[in-house]
């Protein structure tokens, strides 16, 4: 068997098992199923050939990266985890991102909840378009859809839309400068609440791990000032009854990596890595937290 994810004969104790074990593995990947720039099987042939023995997509919000990832981790041969990274938010703010693994991609609960996250960020969309639309860019649905046929529309298609069009020089200039207008600004991503995503992933028979802790600092936060915010945030998940923690990340230096191990074994948490592969060219995850 190639294909883990949680049934009778194999159990959530034997997933994570797998997780912890010494094979080279990233659990943590996008494709152009959400905001990566590859196919599933590009990133999987791009690992497997890198020598990699266990892998996962887990795009944004959907599954059916991970879905299709399936076919050809049968095909390559490769030990591959269904997954999936959901956005939530807490009492304490949004953009709190949870992973989820060996879940039944079928499952009645998760299809639910994907097509209530699919409905809304289509009205967003539409809003988002429209109000850049009345600046008189003349983005079309084809110019979208041009992007990755349609596989997945946000605020980075918008982007790669506007550079296209020679607006702006780059999809980063796209955010810091139009996106940052009020009225732009003002069109929220709609997200469910952090509690309820746990219950959906377990619902569907997975593990639910809390994805990058260190993204949770602000910008102007030096790391001793984000620490004690660090551990009440994770308290609060730990009490939702999550399964694991993802320690190694690019967003966390190797002392940080270690406080979070420590943390993650003292309260019985399931410990991943994975490399939040978007593109080749993405240095995103080295521009904001490798400092003191």
């Amino acid at each position: 068997m190639n294909h883990y994810k949680i049934t009778e004969e194999f159990t959530k104790d034997d997933l994570r098992k797998l997780i912890e074990s010494g094979l080279k593995m990233d659990i943590h990947m996008h494709t152009v199923f959400s905001d990566g720039a590859l196919t599933p099987e590009e990133v999987l042939d791009m690992r497997f050939d890198e020598g990699y023995q266990l892998l996962a997509i887990t795009d944004h919000d959907g599954i059916d990266g991970s879905v299709r990832g399936l076919k050809h981790a049968e095909e390559l041969g490769i030990k591959y985890i269904s997954g999936i990274e959901f956005d939530s938010e807490d009492d304490f703010g949004k953009d709190l991102h949870m992973l989820g693994y060996g879940f039944d991609p079928d499952n009645a609960v998760l299809r639910e909840a994907l097509t209530r996250i699919l409905t809304e960020r289509a009205n967003r969309n539409d809003k988002f378009m429209k109000a850049l639309n009345k600046r008189g860019f003349g983005i079309t649905e084809q110019e979208i859809w041009a992007i990755n046929e349609g596989r997945f529309v946000g605020k980075p298609t918008f982007a790669a839309v506007l550079r296209n069009k020679g607006i702006v020089k780059s999809k980063d200039e796209a955010f810091n400068t139009i996106f940052r207008e009020e009225d732009i600004r003002s069109i929220k991503k709609k997200t469910l609440h952090t509690r309820e995503v746990v219950d959906i992933i377990h619902a569907a028979g997975g593990l639910a791990v809390l994805a990058h802790p260190m993204e949770q600092r602000h910008m102007d936060e030096t790391f001793e000032e984000f620490r004690p915010r660090l551990y009440w945030i994770l308290d609060r998940i730990v009490s939702y009854g999550i399964d694991g923690l993802e320690c190694h990340h690019p967003s966390a230096d190797p002392y940080q990596q270690e406080l979070l191990v420590e943390y993650a074994k003292k309260h019985g948490l399931m410990i991943t890595r994975g490399s939040d592969f978007h593109t080749l060219y993405d240095k995103r995850n080295f521009k904001r937290y490798h400092r003191p």
